[in-house]
């Protein structure tokens, strides 16, 4: 990947987790990185693409991530909590779930998008089912949806109140066996 390329992800991923998706334009981007809006459609012929572009590459981050913790983390609860302090870093660092807010302005993206982010939603889903029929839950499915439920929302609650432990506080009952 081109540093032009990498430099308007990491910028366009870090206003989607601060301002939402519709929260910036190129013309924001360029001014920022100190290109032309040109640059820009050169990489990304539309928003869509660029959107389609920062999904999938979170999708996979956070595939990588999610595998070194299972590979680095013996114990499924240890490995939840992992993913409880990953996702907990957003509160402190006053951002959220890049596909959270992709969901929040859904109306706007385009249905490849959205599959993209149903996608992201359905794999981090199935690993922790995983997670949760490995601790020994017969109902690992329907938990893994429920925590993966009350992550989100701590997200928002934990934004507006400008209190990251939150994130922790909603899911640790999730860690008892």
């Amino acid at each position: 990947m081109t540093d032009t390329k990498t430099k308007i992800l990491d910028l366009a991923e870090c206003y989607t987790q601060t301002r939402g998706f519709n929260g910036f334009s190129y013309i924001d981007l360029a001014d920022a990185i100190g290109i032309k809006t040109s640059s820009i459609h050169y990489y990304f012929k539309c928003k869509d693409d660029l959107a389609a572009a920062l999904v999938e590459r979170i999708r996979k981050a956070h595939a990588e991530g999610f595998s070194n913790i299972e590979a680095g983390t013996k114990s499924p609860k240890k490995r939840l909590e992992a993913v409880i302090a990953f996702f907990q870093q957003y509160a402190v660092d006053e951002k959220f779930c890049l596909c959270g807010m992709m969901v929040a302005e859904l109306q706007s993206v385009s249905p490849h998008v959205s599959n993209l982010v149903d996608l992201y939603f359905k794999d981090f889903q199935a690993w922790l089912a995983r997670q949760f029929k490995e601790v020994g839950h017969t109902d690992a499915n329907r938990r893994a949806l429920s925590f993966l439920s009350a992550l989100e929302g701590s997200l928002l609650i934990a934004r507006v109140r400008r209190d990251p432990k939150l994130v922790h506080e909603a899911l640790k009952g999730f860690l008892k066996a």
